[in-house]
């Protein structure tokens, strides 16, 4: 078991040094190990189970199939935007992150402990109708994050320096999408001027529309997340909770949007990859896009101006993707890209898949039944 530290170790001392650190009863033995599961970077552990039981998570020597190296500042902002994340999220709703975490950054020793959210209700296992009603919570959930001030200064993803935690641009939000829209038409007036073939015409004209209709002015900074795959969210009976986010001061607006792309067009078409082929999401893709569909509701509430709104920044995502995939196609690949989105081939067939969509995409926001 491959875990970050600069001493020689097990996977039984390191779990034990975390428990005594928490105050935990410490493990016997290596057969009391539960392992439920890991991510790219970390492996997790339910501990203290027959008490209180814990999510511990260490980080990983190999992530991608290269070396980590530790480095103090990004994992402190990893962990400290997780920390601050989960106190935001459950000022919005009580109860949607674990309630309990703590961590510790060292060469020698570095984790994340949380309290356990519960077993999820799995993709398979959901009626589309209670995808639909986990959407809506999760739609709701980012709506009411939108109404708080964000406790973190600055824009973007997190960094940690000198002891503060904050966005890695000090600039105005407007400031900020004046100049992304800027490079989302240069990204669409890429593709148009490709060599690929689809209905440029068509493209153009809803390009034309709604980028000159993308809402700016009303937007402000908001402390939101931009990872929340179903990997990341437990499905309960009763509700769903969100665990392990990628926290991110940016526009709300933006990062639904990326929730409702991901759900109806990121998962269902990754499923080839290397990353995403053992959740097989392609077999899902019905409760997928209930999913999407309910968090769109919640999200909008009746709200006009936020359907239009997320509709123009999910039609952005999709430019943005499929100008990616373009230069994916065209260029050469590292070993990283090919395990995150598949070979030449792969690439190939989701670049055509998203040319279609572009095609197809609506000029103005259709209500799902």
């Amino acid at each position: 078991m491959s875990i970050l530290t600069n001493k020689p170790t097990t996977e039984l001392e390191q779990i034990n040094k975390a428990l005594e650190k928490e105050g935990l009863s410490k493990l016997k033995i290596e057969s009391e190990i539960d392992r439920i599961g890991e991510g790219a970077w970390h492996h997790a552990y339910l501990v203290n189970r027959n008490r209180d039981p814990y999510v511990l998570r260490l980080p990983k020597k190999m992530a991608y199939e290269k070396e980590v190296l530790f480095n103090y500042d990004d994992l402190m902002a990893d962990y400290a935007g997780t920390k601050a994340y989960y106190k935001q999220a459950n000022i919005a709703k009580k109860g949607i992150c674990p309630d309990y975490f703590n961590f510790l950054v060292s060469e020698e020793l570095t984790y994340m402990i949380e309290s356990y959210a519960g077993k999820t209700v799995g993709l398979k296992e959901q009626t589309l109708e209670q995808s639909k009603r986990y959407g809506a919570e999760l739609g709701e959930i980012f709506s009411a994050i939108e109404e708080l001030e964000s406790p973190l200064s600055g824009l973007g993803y997190l960094k940690w320096t000198e002891g503060n935690l904050a966005g890695e641009f000090d600039m105005e939000i407007q400031s900020f999408l004046l100049q992304e829209t800027e490079e989302y038409q240069e990204e669409l007036d890429s593709l148009l001027n490709s060599q690929y073939e689809f209905d440029k015409r068509r493209v153009r004209q809803i390009g034309k529309e709604l980028i000159q209709r993308r809402s700016i002015e009303g937007e402000r900074i908001v402390f939101t997340n931009q990872d929340t795959s179903p990997e990341n969210i437990i499905f309960t009976k009763d509700r769903v909770h969100i665990i392990d986010p990628y926290p991110i001061l940016y526009t709300g607006t933006s990062l639904a949007a990326n929730f409702v792309f991901n759900y109806q067009t990121t998962f269902p078409t990754f499923y080839n990859t290397k990353r995403y082929g053992k959740q097989r999401y392609n077999l899902y893709t019905k409760q997928l896009r209930e999913i999407a569909n309910g968090f769109t509701s919640g999200y909008v509430q009746e709200s006009i101006k936020k359907q239009e709104s997320l509709h123009i920044e999910v039609f952005l995502k999709l430019v943005t993707m499929a100008h990616g995939y373009m230069k994916l196609e065209q260029e050469s690949m590292n070993r990283e890209q090919e395990i995150r989105y598949g070979n030449k081939k792969q690439v190939e067939a989701r670049l055509d898949t998203l040319l279609r969509q572009l095609e197809n995409y609506s000029l103005e926001y259709v209500k799902s039944s």
